[in-house]
């Protein structure tokens, strides 16, 4: 297992609580961690080696795939 940096920790965490905000339905936070991770893994997609301008993107892109899952679930 990749020993996980503390960028890697602080992103990770920013957009749990970025996703947990704009999420209309309150779920625990270590489930949307563990969905978060499990999403980036599937994806490929290593937060360590992002520039700020693309985790930005990447931010948007994840709110509004959990927007879109929340709005399909209704």
């Amino acid at each position: 297992m990749k020993k996980q940096t503390k960028l890697y920790k602080q992103r990770l965490e920013y957009l749990v609580n970025i996703i947990n905000q704009c999420l209309p339905t309150k779920i625990p936070l270590f489930m949307l961690k563990k969905a978060l991770k499990h999403l980036l893994k599937k994806e490929n997609i290593n937060l360590q080696i992002l520039t700020e301008k693309e985790f930005l993107i990447l931010n948007e892109k994840l709110k509004n795939k959990f927007l879109k899952i929340e709005s399909e679930s209704d």
